[in-house]
């Protein structure tokens, strides 16, 4: 499972790059998959305003590994924004004020600009 993530991620970081890039040739199923992904996530973004990473995954049903460079796309074009909080979002489990155990993903937001 772990290799075939690796995998997926390492596709989507290429096509993100090529799309940056305006490189793309020959236009096949999965570009378009993912051209349509990398548009449906900065529409979300733009809807919500501001959405954690693990908000968008969830969403799309991704891994975050993939949504951070599908989101990498339009941090270059500067239509999104990352901001890391210093101070911990709300616990997803209740269990403390401090979220010590929390991921650390969970304090990274995007925000449309």
């Amino acid at each position: 499972m772990i290799k075939k993530q690796h995998v997926v991620n390492k596709f989507v970081r290429l096509i993100c790059k090529t799309l940056y890039r305006g490189k793309i040739r020959r236009v096949t199923p999965a570009v378009l998959i993912i051209a349509m992904l990398i548009t449906s996530i900065r529409d979300y973004v733009q809807l919500k305003g501001r959405a954690s990473l693990q908000d968008i995954a969830r969403h799309f049903r991704l891994p975050e590994s993939a949504v951070t460079q599908m989101l990498a796309f339009w941090i270059k074009k500067g239509t999104i924004k990352l901001v890391e909080q210093n101070q911990p979002l709300f616990c997803q489990t209740n269990q403390c004020h401090s979220c010590s155990s929390c991921d650390l993903s969970r304090n990274i937001e995007y925000i449309w600009c």
